[in-house]
C-alpha cells in the first residue's frame, strides 16, 4: 500500500512538474513560493524562488500590478482571471526585462474552516500567438506597401468617430501617376508611392487618419476641421508631393496632387460614406480642371451634382450591360428628294437602358458617363453584336432591303481591335450582308484621331460597310476635316436644321454642307427634323434624307422589320 502511495505521490509530482502551463502555489499574506513547475521557472528565467515572497524575488511585478491584484484575491477571496496580459519579466539572470503576454488565475486556497491561506496561480505564455494575432490584425488594417491604413480600416475607423464636427474628409490622387508605372514598371511605382505616402504622413497629425484606399488614391480625415482649414492641409500635402522628383533610368519625374475635400458632421446631417463619395466625386473635378489643385464640394454644389450624376450614369450603365438591359430602338431616315425612293430603307439605331422599373432610360442619362468613364468601346461592341444578331433572325423579312446606322465613338473606331470584332461578328452572322451596316461616328470624336480612325474606315469600306459622319458642324474646321473622311452620308446637326427657320444664317450654313458634300460624292440627312414645316425648306436646299419627331417617332427594334 505505502509502495503504491508513493507511486502516486511521485506521478503526480511529474505531472505537476511537466504540466504544459505555468503552475505555482503561493502561502500566505507574503505570497511565499511553496511549489512551482518548470514553465513557471522557464518564464521568470529559473531564478531561485521557493521559500521567498514574491516581492522578494520577482520585484519587478510589484509596480505593474501584480502584488495589488494578489493582495486583492488574498483578502476577498475572489478569483482572478486574465487573458493576454502584458508582464515584463526578466529571462536571463541579470538581463533586461523582456515583455510577455500571459493568460492568468489567481485562485484562492482555503483551509478546512474556509479561510484563504494562499493563492494557487497558473496560466500560459501566449506571447507568440498575441503577436501572431496583432500581426494579422495589423495586416488586416493596413496597406501592406506604405503601412498606412487600408480602405477597410479607414472606413471602419470613419464609422467609429462619434465627435459632433465638423470634420474635413480630403480625398487624394496623384497626378499622371500611370506614366511611371507604364514607361518605368510597377517597381518603381511602388517605389514612389512609398516616398509619397512618407511624404504624406510628414505632414499628418498624430489624430488624423490617413490611409491609401487605391492604387494611387490616398484619404485623410481632419477631425474638428472646417474647410478653410483643410484647404491649408491640402495645399502643404500637395506642396510635399510636388517636392519629390524621382528618378528612374536617367529621367527625373515630376509629380503633382489633385485633392477633393468634403465637411460632414454639421448641421446638414452629411454621413461620412456621402462626404466620402463627394470628395472623391470633387477630386475628379480638380483633375478635370487642369490637375494639381484642390476643389471643395457640398451636397448642393451644381458642378459636384452633375458629375455625380455621370458616376451613376456609368454604373447603371455598367450593370444595364451586366444584366443585358441595354434594349434597341430604331427610327426610320426618309428620303425627301425625288428618286430617292428606289434605294434601301435607312433606320438609325438607338441604344436605351430597361430600368427595373421597367422605365426606358434615355442616351443622355449614361452617353456622357460612358464617354467619361470609358464605358463606350464596351457599349459600341454590345450594341453592335445585338444589331448584327437581329438582323441574322430578320434576314428573309428585310432582304438587302434594310441598312441601318448604329452609333460607335471614334474611341472604338481607332482601336486596332474594332475591324477584327466586326469581322468576327459578321462572320457568326452568315446571313447578314455588310452593305446593311452603316457606322455613324460623331465629327469631333473622328478628328481627335484621325489617321487611325481612316485606316479603320477603309479596311471596313473595303469589306462592304458604309459610315455617316455624325452631329456634323458641332466642332471645328469641319469642311477642312470632312476630305479627309472616306464617309458615304454627312448627318448635319439638328441645331442647324432647327435654325433654318429662324435665322437666315442657318440656312445658309445648311446650303453650304449640301453643296460640299453633293462635290465629294456625299449624300447628306438632316437630323432633328421635329416640325413638319421643315420638309419644304430641307428639300429646296436640297437635303437627301431627314429624320426626326416629325416623321417618326423611334420604335422598339425587336419585332422590327425594315418596311415599318
Amino acid at each position: 500500500m505505502r509502495n503504491f502511495l508513493t507511486q502516486e505521490i511521485e506521478r503526480l509530482q511529474m505531472l505537476f512538474r511537466d504540466a504544459p502551463g505555468f503552475i505555482c502555489v503561493l502561502q500566505g499574506k507574503q505570497h511565499v513560493y511553496e511549489l512551482a513547475n518548470d514553465a513557471y521557472y522557464q518564464l521568470i528565467g529559473h531564478r531561485p524562488i521557493i521559500g521567498g515572497a514574491l516581492a522578494e524575488v520577482l520585484p519587478e511585478v510589484i509596480w505593474q500590478g501584480f502584488l495589488d491584484k494578489l493582495d486583492h484575491v488574498y483578502l476577498t477571496g475572489e478569483p482572478f482571471v486574465g487573458r493576454a496580459i502584458p508582464i515584463q519579466l526578466q529571462r536571463v539572470a541579470g538581463g533586461d526585462l523582456e515583455q510577455r503576454y500571459i493568460d492568468l488565475t489567481y485562485q484562492p486556497l482555503r483551509d478546512h474552516d474556509g479561510k484563504v491561506i494562499g493563492i494557487f496561480a497558473q496560466g500560459h505564455d501566449v506571447t507568440e500567438a498575441h503577436e501572431l494575432a496583432r500581426k494579422l490584425a495589423y495586416q488586416a488594417a493596413h496597406d501592406p506597401l506604405t503601412g498606412l491604413y487600408n480602405r477597410r480600416e479607414f472606413t471602419n475607423r470613419l464609422e467609429a468617430l462619434d465627435a459632433p464636427g465638423p470634420h474635413a474628409i480630403l480625398y487624394l490622387d496623384i497626378d499622371h501617376f500611370k506614366l511611371i508605372n507604364d514607361r518605368c514598371g510597377h517597381a518603381a511605382g511602388d517605389v514612389v508611392l512609398v516616398q509619397i505616402a512618407e511624404a504624406l504622413r510628414a505632414e499628418v497629425a498624430s489624430d488624423h487618419l490617413l490611409a491609401r484606399i487605391g492604387g494611387d488614391e490616398f484619404a485623410l480625415i481632419l477631425p474638428a476641421c472646417d474647410t478653410e482649414t483643410a484647404f491649408e492641409v491640402a495645399h502643404r500635402l500637395r506642396m510635399a508631393v510636388q517636392g519629390l522628383h524621382p528618378v528612374f533610368r536617367g529621367r527625373r519625374y515630376s509629380l503633382s496632387l489633385s485633392v477633393g475635400i468634403a465637411v460632414c458632421g454639421q448641421k446638414d446631417g452629411l454621413s461620412f460614406e456621402a462626404a466620402l463619395g463627394l470628395a472623391d466625386t470633387a477630386c475628379y473635378l480638380a483633375k478635370e480642371k487642369g490637375r494639381n489643385r484642390t476643389q471643395a464640394s457640398s451636397s448642393t454644389d451644381e458642378e459636384i451634382r452633375l458629375r455625380r450624376r455621370d458616376m451613376d450614369g456609368a454604373t447603371l450603365l455598367t450593370e444595364a450591360l451586366r444584366e443585358d438591359r441595354v434594349v434597341l430602338h430604331a427610327q426610320r431616315i426618309f428620303p425627301l428628294q425625288p428618286g430617292a425612293q428606289q434605294g434601301p430603307i435607312f433606320h438609325e439605331v438607338l441604344a436605351r437602358i430597361q430600368g427595373h422599373d421597367g422605365r426606358l432610360i434615355l442616351p443622355s442619362d449614361f452617353i456622357p458617363a460612358a464617354e467619361r468613364f470609358g464605358l463606350v468601346e464596351q457599349l459600341d461592341h454590345h450594341v453592335i453584336g445585338k444589331v448584327f444578331a437581329h438582323l441574322q433572325n430578320v434576314r428573309q423579312e428585310d432582304g438587302d432591303t434594310a441598312c441601318y446606322f448604329v452609333n460607335v465613338s471614334g474611341l472604338t473606331l481607332g482601336s486596332p481591335e474594332f475591324a477584327p470584332f466586326v469581322e468576327r461578328q459578321l462572320g457568326s452572322n452568315p446571313d447578314l450582308s455588310a452593305s446593311q451596316i452603316c457606322f455613324e461616328v460623331t465629327e469631333t470624336a473622328a478628328i481627335s484621331n484621325i489617321r487611325w480612325v481612316c485606316e479603320t474606315m477603309h479596311k471596313l469600306i473595303g469589306a462592304g460597310f458604309r459610315f455617316a459622319l455624325d452631329d456634323f458642324g458641332s466642332g471645328m474646321s469641319s469642311f477642312a476635316y470632312l476630305q479627309d473622311l472616306p464617309v458615304h452620308f454627312v448627318k448635319i446637326d439638328g441645331e442647324f436644321i432647327k435654325g433654318t427657320l429662324t435665322r437666315p444664317a442657318g440656312a445658309a450654313i445648311v446650303e453650304a454642307v449640301v453643296k460640299v458634300a453633293r462635290v465629294m460624292n456625299m449624300q447628306t440627312i438632316a437630323e432633328s427634323v421635329e416640325v413638319a414645316d421643315l420638309l419644304p425648306l430641307l428639300r429646296g436646299i436640297g437635303i437627301d434624307y431627314g429624320q426626326g419627331f416629325a416623321l417618326q417617332y423611334p420604335e422598339p427594334l425587336c419585332g422590327f422589320v425594315a418596311s415599318s
